[in-house]
């Protein structure tokens, strides 16, 4: 998190159902290192950069990707 703040994605759930003209997400907003903008149908975007272009997801994605990666490392770790 400490060489790339603006690329460590977190409280990603909290964006979960929410609206991005919703007062706690426009809060919240002020808090984090990345960029949330409005999406379609006024659903939060998570913006980050990765590999040099700009990659757009949606929280629910972002919790799928940790999910999977938590489930590997489960998998791993149990053989």
């Amino acid at each position: 998190m400490a060489k790339n703040p603006n690329n460590t994605v977190f409280d990603a759930k909290r964006l979960i159902g929410r609206k991005f003209t919703d007062p706690i997400v426009q809060k919240d907003m002020k808090h984090w290192p990345f960029k949330v903008e409005a999406g379609s149908d006024n659903k939060p975007v998570i913006v980050v950069k990765f590999k040099g272009e700009l990659k757009k997801f949606y929280p629910e994605e972002i919790s799928s990707m940790v999910l999977t990666k938590m489930k590997e490392t489960a998998e791993t770790y149990l053989g």
